[in-house]
Parts: structure tokens; sequence; C-alpha cells
């Protein structure tokens, strides 16, 4: 292969990662996420205490509350329907730093960016918070998406370590968020980390 198709390579691999990530950052913030059936099975319930040996973290899901994965693959965390509608839903995640985002300040931009496409941003506030010790930040975005007359509220936390992005999501609507912060305040709480186990390809 060629200088200059290597060039023409490494471009459309890092337009299709870019694509991706817009795609992905919009359906966070503005989906209608999780989809319909998200607590049903194929799709694993957990209760209580969570430890993830794929990524090295735990976590305890609170009381009268369920999480649920997605088979296949390796497990990178979960999920927390609080409401149907208005739609609250808590995301847990873990995954390898594929857009060299080196910082939770730099995840958090790309997150922006993606929306602003789109949507408009009405708020952003962020402060610096520490996960279990780990340095990151705390990042509430209230966002109004394209076609709905509905604000959300975005309260994400997000920790690099070892390259990888460990985020904690609440999407909630005003009317809810004081109590579903709750929920995403005792999970902050309880967070460990913990030992790696078997070595894996992380994606």
């Amino acid at each position: 292969m060629t200088g200059s198709e290597t060039c023409g390579w490494i471009c459309i691999v890092a337009c299709a990662l870019g694509a991706t990530g817009v795609a992905d950052a919009r359906g966070e913030f503005c989906g209608a996420v999780p989809p319909a059936g998200f607590d049903q099975p194929p799709n694993h319930a957990h209760a209580g205490h969570y430890l993830n040996q794929v990524y090295g973290y735990s976590v305890v899901i609170p009381a009268s509350l369920s999480a649920y994965t997605q088979p296949g693959g390796p497990e990178r965390g979960f999920g927390i329907v609080l409401s149907w509608t208005p739609r609250a839903y808590l995301s847990v995640d873990a995954a390898y730093d594929v857009y060299f985002d080196i910082s939770a300040e730099g995840v958090h931009r790309r997150d922006i960016n993606a929306i602003r496409l789109h949507d408009q941003v009405l708020g952003d506030q962020a402060s610096s918070y520490a996960l279990a010790r780990a340095e990151g930040g705390r990042y509430v975005t209230r966002v109004q998406c394209a076609g709905d007359a509905q604000i959300y509220i975005h309260d994400d936390v997000i920790v690099m370590r070892n390259r990888e992005i460990y985020r904690l999501n609440l999407q909630s609507v005003p009317e809810r968020y004081a109590n579903d912060v709750k929920v995403l305040d005792a999970m902050l709480r309880s967070w460990r980390w913990q030992a790696i186990g078997e070595p894996y390809v992380k994606k």
C-alpha cells in the first residue's frame, strides 16, 4: 500500500468513527433511549450488588430497582429505566477510549458538539468529580431536542482510567430530576474499583 493509499484509508476510518460517535451521542441525548422491550428477555435483569470483572468495577443497584444488560459480547455496564413516560433513564457504561478523547472533558466536549449539530444546548454546567478517588468530571446539561417540546436534563459523571471511559449518565426531565438524581448519587457513593478478570478484547 502506497503512502497516499494509507493516508486515504486513515481518513476513511477516522470519518467512519466520527460519524458513529455523532450518531451514538445524539441517540443517547435525544433518542428514545432505551428502546421498548429493554426490560424484557433476552436482556438479563440485575439487582443489588453488581460486579463487572471485565472493566474492574462494582456498584450497588438501589433497592426496588432492576438493571438490565444485553446478551452477547463483553459486558460493559447496564441500564435502569426510572420512568417510561416521561422518559427517565440511568446508564452505567465502560469502554475503551477509541476516539482518543484523553480526558473526561474531551469526552463531554465530543457529546456537546454532536448535540449541537441538530439540537440545542440550553445550559451546561461542569465541575470536577472523583469517582472512588479517580479524578473526572460531572456535567449537568439541559437539552432541547429538535421536534420535541420536552426539555431533558443529563447529569453525566465521566472518569478516564487506564485509557478507558467510565460513565454514569442520568437522563431525566425537570419535574423528575430532584428525585432521580438521588438514585444517581447513591450509586456514585457505592462505586468501587475491582480486580479485572480474564484478558479479552475490549470494545
